[in-house]
């Protein structure tokens, strides 16, 4: 199996699947898919057995397992193995010291089937099914942080082609790692340093600049949605919590169910502005390991309409035709209606 390797001057990492290529996996996959969608319902089988499936029974959800002499039908959501895991349970144990560093890809690869129906994209999913996903996520994710070399936990969806999904079926995925991926580390040492000096969450002090200002796309009772100052992609955005917490194991129920209304609000109003673009959504989270290393959780929205050029890959600097400003007035425009549509205001 594959290897994680550190770069030789900064703290990038990469993980070397050996045996089997990007291509060569995708073409396998997309062979595999051309007939039939393996996340649809009667379709299980295309799977590996799914180790935690939320039904509804009799009003009420409960949480089952597919067993080797039965698949459970009638699901709401699915949490089952990727078929091609980038790291694994049983990944070669071979170390290196710097320059040449590396270490086994060790970890849990799953995917989250959202949805039974094949064409209720995120941005169209009902709200109670998105408070089922994220209850299941917040689920996985505490099993997850329970087991061993588990250091952190990434949650992410990509939604469209451009965005590298190869089923349209919605769907999430979930992959743990033996170290705190760098951008999570960048982060949480801001937070722990500003904490330490100046007693605030730096976090914290973007939610009060950009509250009610012209970047805030959306707030509910719970989160706020914007545009952040220095965009990456032109209609990026990002979903804080307005209330200082660390990870996504920390929100009630009640909380949970608002999030999902920010959501499925903004997602709609992406896709109305966008006609359903590609994106990427990817959760940022404390580890609960590592808990010197502790960061304001958030959820970054990434629309995936441009190819990065030269400049931007080798620079990290990024152009940017419409401000975030313009970006976050239309988005808050749609993504208002979308929240008075769910809430049934007219």
């Amino acid at each position: 199996m594959g290897e994680l390797r550190k770069d030789y001057f900064t703290d990038r990492l990469a993980i070397i699947t050996k045996g089997v290529t990007e291509r060569s996996m995708a073409l396998r996959f997309e062979e595999e898919i051309s007939k039939k969608c393996p996340y649809c319902p009667g379709h299980e089988d295309m799977s590996l057995p799914a180790e935690l499936v939320l039904v509804q029974r009799e009003g009420a959800l409960i949480k089952l397992a597919d067993t080797e002499g039965e698949i459970i039908k009638d699901w709401c959501v699915r949490v089952l193995p990727d078929k091609f895991p980038v790291v694994a349970l049983d990944a070669a144990t071979t170390y290196g010291d710097e320059p040449l560093y590396r270490e086994p890809a060790y970890g849990y690869h799953y995917i989250v089937v959202a949805s039974p129906k094949h064409d209720e994209f995120f941005s169209r999913m009902s709200l109670d099914q998105w408070v089922n996903v994220l209850s299941v996520v917040q689920d996985r994710v505490r099993w997850l942080y329970g087991q061993k070399n588990v250091s952190y936990v990434s949650i992410f969806a990509n939604h469209g082609k451009n965005a590298g999904a190869l089923v349209e079926h919605p769907h999430l995925q979930i992959i743990t790692l033996p170290r705190l991926p760098p951008v999570i580390e960048q982060e949480a040492s801001k937070v722990q340093k500003s904490m330490s000096e100046l007693g605030i969450c730096p976090m914290c002090n973007v939610l009060h600049i950009e509250s009610g200002g012209p970047r805030q796309i959306l707030a509910t009772d719970h989160f706020i949605a914007f545009s952040p100052w220095a965009p990456s992609y032109a209609f990026e955005y990002w979903i804080f919590p307005k209330k200082h917490q660390t990870s996504i194991l920390r929100i009630t129920q009640k909380e949970i169910k608002d999030l999902a209304l920010t959501l499925r609000s903004t997602l709609g109003g992406l896709s109305n502005v966008l006609n359903d673009p590609s994106y990427s959504m990817i959760f940022h989270i404390s580890s609960e390991k590592k808990t010197t290393r502790q960061l304001h959780w958030h959820i970054e929205i990434y629309p995936q309409h441009k190819r990065l050029n030269g400049f931007e890959i080798g620079t990290k600097t990024y152009i940017n035709q419409l401000s975030p400003e313009q970006a976050a007035e239309l988005l808050g425009s749609a993504s208002r209606k979308e929240l008075a549509k769910l809430l049934g205001i007219s």
